[in-house]
């Protein structure tokens, strides 16, 4: 079993500038302050830093925009993981960037689930089978202010992703069923997905041949090719023909036209610059100075009759190349007509075709013959594909038969007793402690029933409950144990007697091995060897006196999710 360990948290706000990095790498941690102190937002910054988000966010703390980066250890193994602005990116202890994730759904539940050997696969939303977001991963672990003292595995945003999640997860958590089963469940989901996509194509497939089979007319004979042999090869010739004269006519009208592209720009260009000589005449004729100065390029030009003379010149020459380009167009245009009138002759071919099809031996028609053997072909590639449709069904019957076996070998009923055996004694020893009497019967055979106490004592049976199953968790898990976090567990106002309990137990009865984070008003007098956070000032979680230091720390993994 892989074991999680948070090390160091550093809490940055750009929007306010201000920041605060605490240390939670002692065993255990308590964070003790009054409301509105920031305490819950301090610790749900934890497995939130993780993509788990708590059940609830204040809204201030939105509005501060809070980047995270969270370092923690994995079975000796350490690394840092940022959170920013929806996007994630996992780190190596040097710093090294490892990947990155924009989707909590569809890429970072994959990641978290591979890092801490979360591999259970559920059927989210949609239908889609996949790896469910990290809060799933965390559900145990976590005693939610809002809602882990009303409910049981719902402290977590995002939970009603996954349709009646709380059984499957209990069971995988606490190793009644272990990952194995569920790695099999996986290979039969997905089967069961690809032979459902099959059987729909097969079914779609039998329908469209029924729909081609009721509108063919079958005339129940074989093709014979000597019998039309030659009627064969004639219509094979004219065929041939019909191509060629086709592809002679295509490759005859495509230069044509490429031809008279150009010409016909000779001309738009021979009609611009015919129109600006004449208007240089024009221009030149209105003028009574002796000499014309350039305005580009300030050349003196004698406005004689000379000049006059050479630009009426240019100007007769534009207009023959413009009259002749013309010519060119209008010939070529002639030349494709020409050309389209050969179609004609192509229809004759084609008539001659329609003839040698109608012609008959016997009573039957080469056209219809061979229309018949084309529906026989058709016929064929349906059955050839059903065929091979058919195979890969059997094939993922096969699979889907493997992967039950399988699930079977895992899903035991003797483990399974032997496990609930082990929480129900837990869940009586814890209660006895927490003086919870006259325990709801529905929790002693079921690792996850419905709790629905009220009163001050409803805070103490969950305690007690949710500790069961961190020790079941602990005792027979295959998957990873994570730190338990409790947030402000002294709820309904208990009698100081009844909240002192609470507080040691919290302490003092988690799993031999295991990491505690405590939020709480008061520590009840109760003896405590770990750190003690104590925020200074109310709703100033975040302190602008260590926001140039936090931001020196978190700019290198920030600039590193930059970089190409």
């Amino acid at each position: 079993m892989k074991k999680l360990k948070f090390k160091r948290l550093w809490l940055l706000s750009n929007q306010e500038k201000k920041a605060r990095v605490e240390d939670f790498s002692h065993a255990a941690t308590a964070v003790v302050a009054d409301n509105d102190f920031g305490k819950s937002s301090l610790i749900k910054s934890l497995y939130s830093s993780l993509g788990a988000d708590p059940s609830r966010t204040p809204e201030a703390w939105k509005n501060a925009k809070v980047e995270s980066l969270l370092e923690f250890e994995i079975d000796g193994n350490d690394y840092f993981i940022l959170r920013q602005a929806g996007r994630f990116a996992l780190f190596e202890q040097d710093g090294s960037l490892i990947w990155t994730a924009s989707s909590i759904v569809k890429e970072l539940g994959a990641k978290i689930g591979e890092l801490l050997d979360f591999e259970i696969v559920t059927k989210l939303k949609g239908g889609r089978n996949a790896v469910p977001p990290p809060a799933f991963c965390f559900l145990p672990f976590y005693l939610d202010q809002e809602k882990g003292w009303v409910d049981t595995w719902a402290s977590f945003s995002g939970l009603e992703m996954v349709s009646n999640y709380k059984d499957d997860i209990a069971r995988y958590h606490t190793g009644i069923r272990p990952k194995e089963y569920y790695r099999a469940k996986a290979l039969r989901d997905e089967a069961a997905a690809a032979r459902n996509e099959l059987t729909q194509e097969r079914a779609a497939l039998s329908k469209a041949k029924k729909r081609f089979s009721d509108k063919r007319k079958k005339m129940g004979i074989a093709l014979d090719v000597g019998a039309f042999e030659d009627r064969i090869k004639a219509l094979l010739k004219e065929q041939n023909g019909l191509q060629r004269s086709y592809d002679e006519i295509r490759g005859e009208i495509g230069q044509l036209q490429s031809h008279r592209t150009a010409y016909q720009e000779e001309v738009e260009i021979a009609a611009k610059v015919l129109s600006e000589l004449e208007a240089d005449i024009k221009f030149s004729q209105k003028l009574s100075e002796a000499e014309i100065v350039c305005p580009m390029c300030s050349t003196v030009h004698e406005n004689d009759f000379a000049n006059r003379f050479g630009l009426h010149n240019d100007a007769e020459a534009c207009r023959i190349v413009l009259v002749e380009a013309r010519a060119r167009v209008q010939r070529l245009d002639e030349d494709v007509d020409a050309k389209l009138k050969a179609i004609p002759a192509l229809k004759k071919r084609i008539e001659r075709i329609q003839e040698i099809l109608e012609e008959t031996r016997g009573e039957i028609k080469l056209g219809d013959m061979l229309r018949d053997e084309s529906e026989r072909i058709v016929d064929d590639t349906f059955e050839q594909e059903e065929r091979s449709i058919d195979g890969d069904i059997g094939a993922l019957n096969d699979r889907i038969v493997e992967a039950k076996k399988e699930m079977s070998s895992f899903d035991k009923k003797e483990h399974k007793e032997k496990i609930i055996k082990f929480y129900a004694g837990k869940l009586r020893e814890f209660c006895t402690k927490l003086g919870v009497e006259n325990v709801p019967t529905n929790m002693w055979n079921n690792i996850r029933p419905t709790v629905k106490e009220t009163g001050n004592r409803a805070p103490r049976l969950l305690l007690a409950y949710n500790y069961a199953v961190l020790h079941t968790i602990h005792e027979f898990s295959t998957s990873c144990f994570c730190p338990i976090v409790i947030d402000t567990p002294l709820q309904q106002d208990p009698d100081p007697k009844n909240a002192e309990k609470m507080i040691r137990f919290a302490i003092n009865d988690r799993p031999k091995g295991s990491q505690l984070v405590l939020a709480t008003g008061s520590m009840q007098g109760v003896e405590f060897s770990g750190r003690e956070i104590n925020p200074e000032t109310k709703e100033q979680l975040l302190r602008a006196d260590q926001y140039e230091a936090v931001r020196t720390h978190m700019l290198p993994f920030l600039n590193a999710v930059l970089e190409p």
